[in-house]
This record gives structure tokens, sequence and C-alpha cells, in this order.
């Protein structure tokens, strides 16, 4: 019996021994073969973002030949005569209002004074004359001046205007 359990445990033991390792065997010539081809792909790459990335001196043969941007004649603005009126107590208030409409491109006003009818303005108004209605709402935009403050004028302001297309009556809003 102790035979047969030495031959069975030997049996077992071939049955379930681990199988030998095999060797990978590299062959020099694969590597070599991935490593340049590795190299290739890089190569191709660079070029690519090079190609793309720099500007072409000469336009592509199958674009068509670029012509000069077509321009619209400008045709200036007619100019429209400003006054600017102090309705408040606050020294040299028009004069403020009156340089930075010049800097914007406006003409000098040809009235930069007090308004003699009304010193306690609460909120600057623009007045203008029969027909420049868009010419005072630009110069409302300019100063940031609500739209509806923006009236035609009546006898009153266009005494004050002393013929100006548009008369700025500046108020406290302006002052701070």
């Amino acid at each position: 019996m102790t035979d047969f359990i030495d031959v069975l445990e030997q049996q077992l033991v071939a049955a379930h021994r681990r199988p030998e390792r095999r060797r990978f065997v590299v062959v020099p010539w694969r590597a070599t073969i991935v490593f340049a081809s590795a190299a290739a792909v890089a190569a191709v790459v660079v070029i690519a973002v090079l190609a793309l990335a720099s500007p072409t001196p000469q336009p592509a043969a199958s674009s068509p030949p670029t012509q000069p941007p077509q321009t619209t004649p400008v045709t200036p603005q007619p100019r429209v005569s400003l006054a600017v009126l102090n309705g408040t107590t606050t020294t040299g208030l028009a004069r403020a209002v009156a340089d930075v409409l010049t800097n914007l491109g406006y003409d000098e006003p040809i009235v930069v004074t007090d308004d003699t009818t009304n010193q306690s303005r609460v909120r600057t108004a623009v007045y203008y004359q029969a027909g420049h209605r868009e010419d005072a709402l630009g110069v409302a935009s300019c100063l940031a001046i609500r739209s509806e403050r923006v009236r035609p004028m009546d006898a009153s302001e266009r005494a004050q205007a002393d013929g100006a297309d548009v008369a700025i009556f500046v108020g406290a809003d302006r002052a701070g």
C-alpha cells in the first residue's frame, strides 16, 4: 500500500507541477523597427505643427486672388452748434461739460454761461431746435443723459441758447 501511495503522490506532483517558464527571445531587429517607427511618427507630427503654425508667404493655389476691401465713402456729419448753460450755483459746471463735449469732437459751444432763469436745476436736460433731435440725442448719449430728458426747445430755452441747435442745461446731477 505504501508503494501505491508513493506512486499516487508522484503522479499528483507530476500532474500539478508548474510549467517551465518560456523565455522570450528578443529579436534585435524588432526593437529597431519599433523605435524607428516612433521617431518617424514624432517627426511627422512636429513638421505638421510647424507647417500649420507658420504663415504662408504665398496664397494657396486654389484660393482666388484677394481684392482690396470695398469702402463706403464717409459723409462728414454736419456741424451742430451747442450752448451749455449752468442751471446750478456750482461755479464752472457749464465749462466742465463744454470741455467734455469738445474733447469728444464737438465744436466749441457758442454759449457757455449761467442759466439766468433757473439756478436750481436738479437734472441735466438737453433741448433741441426743430430738425436737430438726432444731434441732441447724440449729445445726450455722450453725456450719459437718458433720452427722456431730451426735449424740443421752447421760446425761453431758445432765447438763452442764442441760436444754438442744441442746448444743454446742466443740473446738480453733474456737480458730483
